[in-house]
């Protein structure tokens, strides 16, 4: 058997890594969704023909890139475990710049990788057994943090904390870089979150929180109409369909024409009750938190609702190239807690309204390890044995 020469060996693995890079580029700048081999073909200057040869059809090449982000996860692991040497982070008190800087390196030079890892989160949750390795990712960026916090007590119960709270914090990180009242409401999240049951909190930090919680109600404002109904009659039964689409599909499945499909009418009458894509967007958002206000209202800690998690990062990984998502996306981040701050303070022990920065970082918290749980489609966690877990 004739071994092959190991410069060509090399270069074959060169020139596959290059065209899974070019695909983890599309996606980031597509989504998943977006992406074709042709596309990555033309991002990585070579045929479809030729990407075929080399991984095969695009389920091969999505797992491709899953592998890719695993091997960079690692990487990336053992570079900060490197940057942090023996420090424990929580007595040095360094462990809200790490998680800053973290996310902030996720808007950065991991933009890609950050981006890449919540569009396949969303992909294995909507497609069973279609990324197994997702597991894999997941635990590479928690084992990270398990690293960092192997000097701390508690550290592997805060390590899984951050992990999952940055896996929901990531993509607004992103999305809301530049948007000065974000970056301070999420430094005000992270300090809650640190705080050991609300216990040690001042008064004024929730006063804090809450006005920068207001704040972001200005650029969430364009989004919404200053008096709105919930919808009767046809609009009704449209704007139930128009729900039915996010959940299933995205939001990005959503247009005149699909929702009229989906409803069994003329896309004309859609047109008449929903006249502009921001219309239907609005429409679609608020039927879905109708409906997780009513699960939440009637199933409590037992309730995950992966409606309102998909819904929440579609919409930022959306507006990351459409800027009417912008103000859905803001919005979204502002009020995490806002259904459920009460039912989460009295699992975490603390008095209602007194912590919201903590009570809105275990919300948050939830949030991630519910992506997680979709992605690898295990059973829901009961949320108050998850909070109380937390602490």
């Amino acid at each position: 058997m004739a071994i092959e020469n190991p410069s060509k060996s090399l270069a074959k693995h060169l020139e596959t890594q290059r065209i899974v890079d070019a695909a983890r580029s599309v996606i980031a700048m597509k989504g998943i969704g977006g992406m074709s081999l042709r596309n990555v073909a033309e991002a990585a200057a070579t045929s479809a023909g030729s990407i075929s040869y080399r991984i095969g059809d695009r389920a091969a090449l999505i797992a491709a890139v899953l592998d890719r982000e695993i091997e960079l996860a690692a990487t990336a692991r053992a570079e900060w475990s490197e940057r942090v040497g023996g420090h424990d982070p929580v007595v040095s008190g360094i462990l809200p710049d790490l998680i800053c800087e973290w996310l902030d390196q996720g808007a950065g030079t991991r933009r890609t990788s950050a981006i890449v890892l919540c569009e396949l989160a969303l992909t294995a949750g909507r497609e069973p057994q279609s990324l197994p390795a997702i597991s894999a990712l997941f635990e590479e960026t928690e084992g990270l943090w398990r690293d960092l916090l192997s000097r701390s007590e508690q550290g592997e119960k805060l390590a899984r904390l951050i992990a999952r709270y940055c896996l929901d914090e990531q993509v607004f990180s992103i999305l809301l870089a530049d948007e000065t009242d974000y970056r301070l409401l999420r430094h005000s999240t992270i300090r809650g979150m640190l705080r050991s049951g609300g216990v040690n909190a001042d008064p004024t930090a929730t006063q804090w929180h809450m006005a920068l919680v207001e704040r972001l109600a200005i650029p969430a404002a364009t989004a919404f109409d200053e008096v709105f109904a919930v919808p009767s009659g046809s609009k009704g039964v449209i704007a139930e369909k128009i729900a039915d689409i996010v959940v299933e599909q995205g939001v990005g499945a959503l247009s005149h024409r699909t929702v009229a499909q989906a409803a069994g009418v003329a896309t004309s009458s859609v047109a008449h009750h929903f006249p502009t894509h921001r219309d239907i967007l609005f429409a679609g958002v608020e039927a879905v938190y109708r409906r997780m206000r009513s699960q939440i209202h009637t199933a409590g800690a037992r309730s995950g609702n992966g409606d309102i998690i998909r819904l929440t990062h579609e919409c930022a990984l959306s507006a990351l190239t459409d800027p009417a998502f912008r103000p859905f996306a803001i919005d979204m981040r502002r009020r995490r807690a806002e259904n459920v701050h009460a039912l989460y303070a009295q699992w975490l022990g603390i008095a209602e309204n007194s912590d919201r920065a903590c009570v809105q970082a275990m919300v948050m918290a939830s949030i991630g390890s519910g992506l997680r749980t979709m992605a690898e489609h295990t059973d829901w966690p009961d949320m108050e044995e998850l909070i109380a877990g937390f602490i």
